[in-house]
């Protein structure tokens, strides 16, 4: 399915998401219930306590679903409260899909695998556990195992009961009556048949040799006490029909006592070890007897096996050993049983394909007998412990490295109590090492993505997914971890794990600031590059600009973690460089400017000092000029008036002369 969201500038695209087989389910459980039953599965998650009112008031079922994986209720292998809350509704169909998927789920194995191997180190036989079955128990979720093994004479079909029990006709290899197929230890391991969030776990042994072979006795001691100490179901196969001499088969029970103590230091001398063993079923194959009869009844093939270990009267060799083998098996299987399980068939071929041939061709009173067999061990709702302890199936894998390592060193014994510490150990290591995990998944799910943020903000989500991985590690083991020491390891750990995130937070913030900063303020660089601020009133435009950059720097980096201060800090301290350089130039420019035009004002008050000068030299030469011509208008004026006077003067003289003419004449009397 893709998710289609919106994204920020920065933030890496969404991928497409494949839904496991879960997440299907659920979203198809949402589509397929009615509204009325979505409010029937909201009610009964309420008063059931499996989740709060205020969490489902709205929630659709999936969200719900998630909700319950999210608090351990539900998840892989394990939808047990699924199935019951579908048939609640009466969605039985869902219901067997949830089944289904429980069992796809569940598919840790197709088939046994070895668990233990053996080899010779300094002449002496060693047992291994498989780098298979380590990896296989390492990986699978913590949880109760049932764990059953099937031990007994080699060639008598435990292999094939082995089979039955996984709920399977084939698995295990089956040998004929010439080759045992069974070397070693093999298991398997799948989602319990009934046991709903528990595993079961079926051991198939290497069959018991001869007994007189002291070799041969030692090493099925060794695997005896093995398959003892894992099981809580310890099946022996037998064949045949049951009577007096049959329960020296069991003669190896006897020597577990040498070989197994409850306290490390052996105080116990192998007391009180039937409270740590498992229940013992001793099933006997292809018989055809049926229990005798006593107090006027068949008796029970319980009370048959009783009667088997019945001590007998005597001080022979052979009796006072047919009672100390049954005193050690009282004592060490307080729990037993016997079940007598009819031949599969007459024929031959049959038996030979006993894997392989359909159940039609089984008898009748063989298939009800095994069916029965198996449903008792499966429904008897056991698990292996340890000291009282639930072991899970990391647990089983520490309490067999620990017996193993015992059972090889020839100074040392498997105690009961030594496993228990060894689980302990090894399960606080497991639960730290997964919290651990699941912490720094949280984190990379739910904090990181959100980084940068305030650094309150970010402390508050690392220290939730810290108190919640320790609340968890303490709710796994903490009764393992009785004095804390684990508890503390992991706070450790997670508050070194939380200085290095609000670190990295830091970082992150940083980066980010920065890189907000220098977007912001590149319209400014370029401006500065082009020399838009280089004149006057160049500064006033710069830091006109700049409130501009720091608004939009303060907007965009609101709420991007501790360094939006830092950054902003810094980044002062670099542009008031730059700031004091456009500054400086400003005013370079305004006082060039100045010098400029005061230069300019000397230079006009100059010329304007030269043109009144000359103005009034001009003025004063015209004065001049003026009266020069004033002068010489005088003058002329003179002049004209002396000669217009001259001229009066002569006409007065011609005048005069004429008149003395004419006065002569008159005298004279000359005709004028």
């Amino acid at each position: 399915m893709a998710i289609a969201m919106e994204v920020e500038e920065g933030y890496p695209q969404p991928t497409k998401v494949e839904l496991s087989l879960r997440n299907k389910l659920y979203i198809k459980i949402s589509e397929h219930l009615s509204e009325d039953e979505v409010k029937s599965l909201r009610q009964s998650m309420i008063t059931d306590n499996h989740i709060a009112r205020g969490r489902v008031e709205n929630a659709k079922p999936h969200e719900m679903f998630n909700m319950l994986e999210a608090d351990g209720k539900i998840g892989r292998e394990n939808l047990g409260l699924l199935k019951e809350l579908l048939k609640a509704l009466g969605k039985g169909t869902l219901a067997m899909e949830a089944e289904d998927v429980e069992e796809e789920e569940g598919r840790v194995m197709d088939g046994p695998i070895k668990l233990t191997s053996t080899r010779e180190v300094n002449n002496r036989r060693q047992i291994y556990i498989s780098p298979a079955a380590e990896k296989i128990l390492s990986s699978l979720p913590p949880r109760s195992v049932d764990v059953v093994s099937v031990v007994g004479p080699m060639r008598k079909g435990k292999s094939h009961m082995a089979n039955l029990l996984c709920k399977k006709k084939s698995g295990f290899p089956l040998g004929d009556d010439m080759e045992s197929k069974t070397k070693d230890f093999w298991f398997w391991i799948r989602p319990h048949p009934v046991q709903t969030g528990r595993y079961l776990m079926v051991v198939d042994t290497e069959g018991l040799g001869d007994y007189c072979d002291e070799e041969q006795r030692d090493k099925d001691t060794k695997y005896l006490v093995l398959a003892t100490l894992i099981s809580n179901h310890l099946v022996f196969n037998l064949q045949g029909n049951p009577d007096s001499g049959f329960v020296t088969n069991l003669r190896l029970m006897g020597d577990l006592a040498e070989r197994i103590r409850v306290q490390r230091d052996g105080g116990d001398e192998g007391q009180n070890l039937g409270q740590h063993f498992p229940e013992l079923w001793v099933a006997v194959q292809d018989t055809h007897l049926k229990t005798p009869q006593k107090y006027g009844r068949r008796l029970t093939p319980d009370e048959f096996l009783e009667l088997l270990l019945e001590h007998k009267d005597g001080h022979t060799t052979a009796i006072n050993s047919h009672n100390n083998m049954t005193s050690a098996v009282k004592a060490f299987f307080p729990k037993r049983h016997l079940r007598l399980i009819p031949a599969p068939s007459i024929n031959s071929d049959v038996l030979s394909n006993l894997g392989s041939v359909a159940d039609s061709a089984l008898q009748t009173e063989y298939k009800d007998a095994t069916g029965n067999f198996t449903r008792e061990i499966w429904n008897s709702g056991q698990v292996k412990r340890v000291n009282g302890e639930d072991v899970k199936t990391t647990g089983l894998l520490h309490i067999m490295r620990y017996y193993i390592d015992a059972i090889n060193d020839p100074n040392a014994m498997p105690s009961v109590l030594g496993a228990y510490e060894a689980m302990a150990e090894g399960e606080c290591r497991r639960a730290s090492e997964e919290q651990m995990k699941t912490f720094q998944k949280t984190v990379e799910e739910t904090v990181k993505p959100l980084m940068p943020t305030d650094e309150a903000t970010c402390n508050r989500r690392i220290q939730a997914a810290v108190d919640n991985a320790v609340a968890r590690m303490s709710a796994d083991v903490g009764k393992w971890d009785k004095d804390g020491t684990w508890k503390r390891r992991l706070q450790a750990k997670l508050n070194k794990e939380r200085l290095d995130l609000l670190n990295l937070n830091s970082a992150k913030s940083k980066d980010l600031c920065e890189t907000i900063l220098k977007k912001v303020d590149l319209p400014v660089r370029l401006k500065v590059g082009r020399g838009v601020y280089n004149g006057i009133g160049g500064f006033n435009t710069y830091a006109k600009d700049m409130e501009d950059v720091y608004r939009a720097y303060r907007q965009k980096a609101s709420g991007k973690g501790p360094a939006v201060e830092k950054v902003l800090e810094t980044f002062r301290a670099t542009e008031t460089t730059r700031r004091n350089a456009i500054m400086d130039t400003d005013k370079k420019l305004v006082e060039e400017d100045r010098r400029v035009k005061e230069e300019q004002r000397k230079a006009e008050r100059a010329a304007e000092k030269e043109r009144l000068a000359r103005a009034e030299a001009a003025k004063a030469e015209a004065e001049r000029a003026a009266e020069e011509a004033k002068r010489r208008v005088a003058e002329v004026e003179a002049k004209r008036q002396e000669a217009l006077a001259e001229a009066a003067r002569q006409a007065q003289r011609a005048a005069e002369e004429r008149a003395r003419r004419k006065e002569r004449k008159y005298f004279l009397g000359i005709p004028y």
